[in-house]
Parts: C-alpha cells; sequence; structure tokens
C-alpha cells in the first residue's frame, strides 16, 4: 500500500491475464 506505483504495474499484469486469470479464478482478481 505503500507503493500504489508498483500495485499500478501488478494491476496491468494481472489485466493481460485477465482472460485466463477470469476462467482459473475470478474472486483473486477482485480481491487484488
Amino acid at each position: 500500500m505503500a507503493v500504489p506505483k508498483r500495485r499500478h504495474s501488478k494491476s496491468r499484469t494481472r489485466k493481460r491475464r485477465s482472460k485466463y486469470y477470469n476462467e482459473l479464478e475470478p474472486p483473486q482478481l477482485m480481491e487484488c
């Protein structure tokens, strides 16, 4: 939380694999 910039980077990477993550574990994407 102290580094919001890092969180943004993770969100971007997760969004790119959201297609697979959505089918694998949709709740994990919402929790992040």
